[in-house]
This record gives structure tokens, C-alpha cells and sequence, in this order.
């Protein structure tokens, strides 16, 4: 069965790290983990479908290992993650995807248009609250005359179709001083509803790229500009410095077309007009684009890169203010997670898993005892999108598509074009220990997920339960991960 747990179950056998334990009793750290993991790998036997909390801690101790998770209750609360029960109840439930910028959610829109939504009415599909944008903010007038609409014409409150919405603005806080707008309005528009949150996140490193390529600098478009005159003269495209490609050139040429445009007097903006006063006082307008050195030396940096996991979950830890997911559309310029009150690389990894891994539901923007905020029923992770949406169809109950929805693939992957190398991967990291515990426990939730679903799946074989029946799991994707 290709769906078996394979090597990851295969090595637990031999691991026999609690045997005198309970689980929270004792936490091995994570260089022992690895001593028995490494232990285990030279003699695999078969392992029986783990159904026992002994059985959870194994594999658990092995996903806080291969992640290099240091909270100290790091295996309890991925144990925690694996006996946790998906309640989704899409008559009961609304969720809202919030879009980070270039974290690959405009594919993930579409794809909730041709899962959640099912049939396209008009310019929406049934099922997506109208005002929903996959590359936008949210449009409040354009969801409430819907709203209005169908209500006027007998539609009950209580029976609003509506299921999902999707935007780059934020959902959280719905209580507290940091409520959103989009909180608001969902609250007194579909005040039936239970409120739940889906998001995407992509490496920390491969965020920043995309972002500084794309929307800081607009690089993307004027590699793509120079590779179309390549063409017409039939020349290969390049997509990165060591084939050619000269960011910095690009660059120049931007900065002086900003210049002749402002000293034709042709009409720009505020910014392009502060631009332009800069230049002529002898300043580099654009030298944070020239190359990811420039920006991770620049004060663009600081001002727009730091911490930008924040409006992922409002903040990284209990001790940090709630909020920054964005009042009407997404934001920079957060608060580094590293000033804040009670930070520390273990309390974010910690309430990562408690947070973003759904199993805490006493989390609230008003403060200590206030109403819960809306879970993450969901989340996915750029670059593990096969899998990603393996588990969005089982969780929501959908029928896979045979396509996955794929826009804005550039043709020269910003990481490459804009020549960002291993050496400035590290010093992102040492930039940004917040964002990458963030993303070691996501990528530990993930794990954990996904080997739980195939052991249910497993299950349901095992009863008898035949593959059409379980419409929801896209087989053929399962098989070839």
C-alpha cells in the first residue's frame, strides 16, 4: 500500500525512549533525540499503526527532531496535535483565508473557488462571500450588498450559502482594542456563525525574496521586460547573475525612467515625487534593490522585513500585544518579536503549536479570559503545496481537482534571479529567529498532520471502507508523495 507510513514508521521500532514515562514527565533534548533516532535508522523493523499515546511520543520525538524544536513541551503538544479531533462543520463554520503577500495564495484562492465554492454564479462562486479578492484587500460594500440582496429577496440570516472569503486582509483579533474591520463586519453580518481562520506560509528567506523582488522593487516585471528583448533578438532568457543577468543594471534603468518621467512633468505620486528630491540630493533611490546584500544592510530592511510573521497569529508569543494581522489589508513594519516582553526562540515555538496548531482555544485579542479568537482550522506551507492541499481536501471534506490552480510562477524564481545565496539565507536567520521558529513548528504541525490523516486513511481500508467512498482524498497525489 503506498499510502503506508513507510520509513518514518518503520524506524520507531527500536525506539524505546519512554518506557518509564509519561508523556510531559520527561523531554529528552533534542542532540539525544537525534543519538536514538540515528540508533534506530541502523536496525528498521515494522511498526504496527500507532494508536497509543507511547506510540504518538515516538513519532512525535522524531518530528521535533528532524525540525530541531527546543520548547521543552515540544513532543507534548505534537502529541497533543495528533489526538486532536477536525470538528469542521460547514453548516455551523465560516473561515477566512488570510493572504500573505507572495506566500502562494492567490492559487490558493482559486483553489477554494473550485473546492469550497463548487460552481461559479456570475463574477463569484457559490459558496465564496462576494468582496473576497485573491490578490486584494477585502471589499466590505461589495460583500454587504450581496448580503442585503439576498436577504431582501427572503434569504434568512441563518442561511446565508456562504462558507469561506479569501483576501490579503486579516481576520484576527476579533475581540480586543486590535479588532479588524473584517471581524467586525463578519460578526454583525453572519452573527450565527463560528468564525475560523486559514492562512499559507512560506520560508522565511524565500518570503522576503519574492516580496523584495515583486512589491519593494518591482524587479520581477523588469527582469521579465529584459529577457522579452532577449527574445526578439534571439537570445536565450538568463534568470541569474552567474548566466548574465545584472540586477543592478536593471536597476539604473528604473531609477532613471522614474527621473525622466518626474522631469517631463509628466504626473506622479507623492512618493515618486520624494524619489526623484532624493536623487537630486545625490541619494540611490533604489539601492536596497541592486541585491539581497543592499536590502539586508539597507533601513528599508528594518523598516518592512522585520518579523513578518507577525500577521500570521497577531503575535509570536503570550507575553507580546495582539495584533498587527491588519485592519483592513496587510501590513509591515511590525514589532520585532526579539523586543518584545518574554521572547524567547522556545516560547514562540510553544505557542506556535498551541496557536497555529489549533489546540488552544482560550487565545483571546481582548486579554486573559476573553472570548477565543478563531482557530486556525487550516494551514498550509508554499513549499509543500502537494501536501498542503492533500490535507485541505480531507479536512473539508472536497473533492481533489485535477488541477491544482498555479499563478504569478515567474519564469526566473526571485531567489535565483536576484542572486540570494546560502550565505544570505544565514543571515536571515540570524535576523529573524522569531519567523524561523514559526516555521520549524509549522513544519512539525504539518508532519504531524499529514501522518495522521494516512494512518486514518489506513484505518478505513482496514474496515473496509473502499477508496470511492472517500472521495476526499486525492489518491493519486498521496501515492506519488
Amino acid at each position: 500500500m503506498l499510502i503506508y507510513i513507510g520509513s518514518l514508521l518503520a524506524l520507531l521500532k527500536m525506539m524505546r525512549i519512554i518506557d518509564n514515562h509519561e508523556v510531559g514527565d520527561h523531554i529528552m533534548s533534542p542532540e539525544k533525540i537525534k543519538t536514538t533516532i540515528n540508533t534506530a535508522k541502523s536496525s528498521p523493523q515494522h511498526l504496527g499503526q500507532p494508536t497509543t499515546t507511547k506510540q504518538y511520543t515516538e513519532l512525535a520525538t522524531t518530528i521535533a527532531a528532524k525540525w530541531n524544536l527546543t520548547t521543552p513541551n515540544a513532543i507534548d503538544l505534537l502529541v497533543q496535535q495528533f489526538e486532536k479531533a477536525n470538528d469542521y462543520d460547514p453548516e455551523k463554520d465560516f473561515f477566512h483565508f488570510h493572504h500573505l503577500y507572495k506566500s502562494g495564495g492567490t492559487s490558493i484562492s482559486n483553489f477554494m473557488d473550485k473546492t469550497v465554492g463548487l460552481r461559479k454564479v456570475g463574477k463569484y462562486w457559490e459558496g465564496i462571500l462576494p468582496g473576497s479578492y485573491e490578490s486584494g484587500n477585502f471589499d466590505h460594500d461589495e460583500a454587504l450588498a450581496d448580503i442585503n440582496k439576498r436577504v431582501e429577496e427572503g434569504t434568512n440570516r441563518e442561511d446565508l450559502p456562504y462558507k469561506a472569503s479569501y483576501a490579503h486582509t486579516g481576520l484576527r483579533p476579533i475581540y480586543g482594542p486590535h479588532r479588524t474591520k473584517t471581524a467586525k463586519f463578519f460578526q454583525e453580518q453572519m452573527p450565527n456563525k463560528r468564525l475560523r481562520a486559514i492562512t499559507m506560509l512560506r520560508e522565511p528567506t524565500d518570503f522576503r525574496a519574492s516580496n523584495h523582488a515583486m512589491i519593494m522593487c518591482g524587479l520581477n516585471a523588469e527582469i521579465k521586460k529584459f529577457n522579452q528583448q532577449r527574445a526578439k533578438k534571439g537570445l536565450d532568457q538568463v534568470c541569474s547573475p552567474k548566466d548574465g543577468l545584472n540586477v543592478s543594471a536593471l536597476v539604473d534603468v528604473k531609477t532613471q525612467t522614474l527621473v525622466d518621467k518626474c522631469q517631463s512633468g509628466e504626473k506622479v505620486n507623492g512618493q515618486q515625487k520624494l524619489q526623484c528630491q532624493d536623487y537630486a540630493n545625490g541619494v540611490d533611490i533604489f539601492e536596497h534593490c541592486r541585491s539581497p546584500s543592499h536590502l539586508l544592510a539597507h533601513h528599508q530592511y528594518d523598516k518592512h522585513y522585520r518579523s513578518m510573521f507577525k500577521g500570521l497569529m497577531g503575535r509570536y508569543h503570550r507575553g507580546q500585544q495582539f495584533g498587527g494581522t491588519a485592519y483592513v489589508g496587510m501590513s509591515f513594519g511590525y514589532e520585532r518579536a526579539e523586543e518584545s516582553k518574554g521572547y524567547s526562540v522556545e516560547n514562540v515555538e510553544e505557542y506556535t503549536l498551541q496557536d497555529l496548531g489549533g489546540l488552544d482555544l482560550t487565545i483571546s485579542g481582548a486579554g486573559e479570559g476573553g472570548p477565543p479568537e478563531p482557530d486556525f482550522i487550516w494551514f498550509g506551507i508554499t513549499e509543500r503545496m502537494k501536501e498542503s492541499t492533500i490535507l485541505f481536501y480531507y479536512y473539508f471534506k472536497a473533492k481533489p481537482l485535477k488541477k491544482i490552480p498555479q499563478h504569478r510562477i515567474q519564469d526566473c524564481h526571485p531567489t535565483e534571479s536576484v542572486g540570494w545565496t546560502a550565505e544570505h539565507r544565514e543571515i536571515v536567520k540570524q535576523k529573524e529567529p522569531a519567523d524561523y521558529a514559526v516555521w520549524r513548528a509549522a513544519n512539525a504541525i504539518l508532519d504531524v498532520r499529514m501522518a495522521k490523516m494516512k494512518m486514518e486513511i489506513q484505518a478505513q481500508l482496514d474496515a473496509g471502507v473502499s477508496k470511492e467512498a472517500m472521495y476526499y482524498v486525492d489518491w493519486d497525489t498521496l501515492e506519488a508523495l
